[in-house]
Parts: structure tokens; C-alpha cells; sequence
């Protein structure tokens, strides 16, 4: 499960990450790995009303490509789950090194066919799985959201095998050669 805050809509406009989470499932869908950092966008923020971090918050993070081994360890021979996986793509397919996302599904695109009946965002999909989910848009409150709405979806017949066995054939990862950096964690709103 990938989940990322911008700084807004469009990476072709200047747009950057901001923050990004990423929780790792086994092929039965148990929580294997979480790993998230804020990420110094090198501009303004943006939307802070609505993910919440400040300027002051990203001052000294890492920018994204001080965090890229780990993102794309993690990404690396695995299927990219998110809500909205078209969003989140817009802004890793622009990051150097992003020939290892291979194989993704979203969450968004699957909610019809297996909890029908309203809106399709994040907090009312969950409303409707019977999840909790509280701090939208923090990435990693978001990706364990999404975490527990594929485990729900799992539970309701879905199928994902033959999305790992694509992602398994991609190649072996291999460290991106760019000075790396510890993450820095977001605290709680």
C-alpha cells in the first residue's frame, strides 16, 4: 500500500511529495512492514488545511531522493496498492528509478464491485468495510486505511495472485546510488 501527500494536483506543474507512506502485505494480506517520512518538496507545502503539514514540519526532512532506496525496496517485485492509485502514480512514474513499478490495483476502482452503494473516497469506503480510519490525509493513517480496506476486499473474494506473479517477475532491486538518508516521522495532529 502506497500512499503520498503533495504539495498539490500535478507534478508536470511543480507539484512534490511531500510526505509518503508505505505498508507492505504478504500475499494473505498480514502487515509484513510500514515505513513513512516527510519529505522536504524544495517549495511550499501547499494544501495545509487539508494534509496538515506545515513548512516547519519539512524543514531538514529528506527530499525524495534521499528516501528513494527505501521506497523502491519496498515497491520493488510487489503490486503498488492504493486508493486512487492513479494519483499516487502521477507522482512516483516522475522519480528516478521508477522502472520498478510494475504491477498496481486500486482500491478506488475495485469499491464498486465489492461494497457498492456511495461515495468512493477513502474515509467512506472504510465507513462502509465497518473500518475505523481517523487522520485522513497523514500518508501513513492513509496507507494503513487502505491496508485494511484490501484486507476487507480480500475477504470479499478478491483475488490478487495473478498481480504477484507479475510483480514477481520484475528484476531484482538494486540500491539507486544516490546519498540516502534516515526518514523523519510525522508526530500526530
Amino acid at each position: 500500500m502506497v500512499d503520498v501527500e503533495t504539495t498539490g494536483f500535478s507534478p508536470a506543474k511543480g507539484d512534490r511529495i511531500c510526505e509518503i507512506a508505505l505498508v507492505s502485505l504478504d500475499a494473505d494480506g498480514t502487515t509484513v512492514d510500514e515505513w513513512h517520512s516527510l519529505v522536504d518538496p524544495r517549495r511550499g507545502t501547499g494544501a495545509v488545511h487539508v494534509h496538515g503539514i506545515t513548512e516547519a514540519m519539512v524543514e531538514g526532512a529528506p527530499v525524495i531522493e534521499e528516501v528513494l532506496d527505501e521506497v523502491w525496496q519496498r515497491i520493488a517485485g510487489r503490486v503498488l496498492v492504493a486508493h486512487n492509485v492513479s494519483f499516487d502514480l502521477r507522482f512516483l512514474k516522475v522519480l528516478p528509478g521508477s522502472h520498478w513499478l510494475t504491477e498496481a490495483l486500486c482500491t478506488q476502482q475495485l469499491a464498486p464491485d465489492l461494497i457498492p452503494g456511495g461515495k468512493w473516497t477513502l474515509g467512506a469506503c472504510c465507513q462502509r468495510a465497518g473500518i475505523p480510519f481517523s487522520n485522513a490525509h497523514a500518508a501513513l493513517a492513509d496507507a494503513r486505511a487502505t491496508a485494511e480496506l484490501f484486507r476487507f476486499y480480500l475477504g470479499r473474494g478478491l483475488s490478487w495472485h495473478d498481480s504477484l506473479d507479475r510483480a514477481a517477475e520484475a528484476p531484482d532491486w538494486r540500491p539507486c546510488g544516490l546519498p540516502q538518508r534516515q526518514p523523519r516521522r510525522r508526530h500526530a495532529r
